[in-house]
């Protein structure tokens, strides 16, 4: 891999215990969504009787992955990025470009937690649930709310990796 195309220079966060936790949640539910739609894809065409509540179970479970794998993805630098200039860049310049980048998004995700963490409570203060298995919508809105939040502080740390990486590099 060389320096001048390689994003991947600028270093990753580590999220030790945490990061683990939400792997093995993110894999159970996976798992979960797998054996549920086994079940009701067997049993809509075998026995003519779809699992009840199985599609909305399913819909629950993937906006949770979706959003227990944000933390994840960000501390391991795994969105989808464009590297137009990093063949042009230094790992310094590159460095510091995360860095803004990191801040930036770690705001995007506060206000985006702080939104949804309103709604969820609106949600419960009204009462709204699925419509056949009866969850509460605003737990599963707030859930996805501090999931956020957890993203949006993993943008934090990975910030300051970054920048003790620009300036590491820049005395080298």
């Amino acid at each position: 891999m060389t320096d001048s195309a390689s994003p991947s220079k600028v270093p990753a966060a580590e999220l030790g215990r945490i990061g683990r936790v939400l792997e093995l949640v993110g894999g159970a539910m996976i798992l979960a969504m797998m054996v549920v739609t086994t079940i009701d894809v067997v049993g809509r065409y075998f026995f003519s009787k779809p699992l009840w509540g199985g599609f909305e179970t399913t819909e629950i479970l993937m906006g949770l992955v979706i959003f227990a794998g944000m933390p994840l993805a960000t501390a391991r630098r795994e969105h989808i990025t464009i590297d137009l200039f990093d063949a042009y860049l230094g790992l310094r310049a590159r460095c510091w470009q995360a860095a803004i980048g990191d801040i930036v998004c770690a705001g995007a995700s506060a206000v985006l937690a702080w939104r949804m963490w309103l709604r969820g409570g609106q949600l419960l203060s009204v009462g709204e649930t699925t419509l056949q298995l009866g969850v509460p919508r605003g737990l599963i809105a707030c859930a996805m709310a501090v999931l956020m939040a957890a993203a949006a502080l993993v943008f934090v740390v990975a910030a300051a990796v970054a920048l003790r990486a620009a300036l590491r590099a820049g005395r080298a």
